[in-house]
């Protein structure tokens, strides 16, 4: 049994059957209503981050793109996302290796972030907001500590 309430775009679209209920956003891209399908994005980040003042460091952390349930299934299942970063002090800029990435249903991708502090001023700690978005879909936020201490 399938019960569907459809409106106007962008209204949600609510699905029973026998595995239960599910919602999703139909593509206002499209216009067509055809279902977005978001992965299931998480990011595991370092809970701290460092790079020396006048220098470079590169980090590493990982996007993972959960299985999703049967309703939001998608195929061949692999998310692109592209990837920014808030809260950088004055003097330290960061590029992410690679952006945007893809990653793979039921998988996880090794991003590397490189920090570049050669016109920085020595500093405390700095709170880092870490931010991947997959287009038309929830940005998923990581929280890190960058640390720029002297040579």
């Amino acid at each position: 049994m399938k019960l569907w309430q459809v409106g106007a775009a962008g209204a949600l679209i609510f699905i029973l059957g026998c595995g239960g209920m599910g919602a999703y956003v139909p593509d206002q891209a499209q216009g067509n209503g055809t279902p977005l399908q978001c992965a299931d994005l998480s990011l595991s980040i370092p809970s701290t981050m460092q790079v020396v003042q006048g220098s470079t460091s590169t980090e590493t952390f990982t996007i993972i793109n959960g299985d999703v349930d049967s309703l939001q299934s998608r195929a061949p299942g692999d998310a692109t996302v592209s990837l920014s970063i808030s809260g950088l002090p004055n003097g330290v800029t960061a590029t992410f290796n690679p952006n945007p990435v893809t990653v793979g249903l039921d998988s996880f991708e090794n991003v590397e972030i490189t920090f570049d502090a050669s016109i920085a001023q020595q500093g405390s700690s700095y709170n880092l907001t870490i931010t991947a978005t997959e287009s038309g879909c929830t940005p998923v936020t990581g929280v890190t500590s960058l640390s720029v201490p002297s040579d």
